[in-house]
């Protein structure tokens, strides 16, 4: 990215929706593989999220510290660091 972005000002060019696709499509192998119990929980908690009209965006923010720390259990790196580029970019 050449233009710095300034996310308390404005969300226009950060793409959120297409990252926030973009780690949810990095985690799919985790959800189908069930490499934590902890997975089964958090897609049962985006479902009620989007029941309540809460995005994926959303979803990921209040789920943060424990994603981080799964993901670094796992060896993960680079789901991790897509996940910690949409946290400072649009969280």
């Amino acid at each position: 990215m050449s233009e710095q972005i300034d996310r308390y000002v404005s969300f226009r060019n950060v793409e959120w929706e297409r990252r926030t696709a973009e780690v949810f499509g990095l985690l799919q192998p985790h959800f189908d593989t069930k490499t934590s119990p902890f997975w089964e929980y958090f897609l049962k908690q985006r479902v009620i999220a989007h029941y309540q009209g809460l995005d994926d965006l959303r979803v990921l923010h209040n789920f943060l510290p424990t994603l981080k720390d799964i993901l670094e259990d796992l060896d993960d790196d680079a789901t991790l660091a897509k996940l910690e580029e949409l946290e400072v970019l649009c969280m």
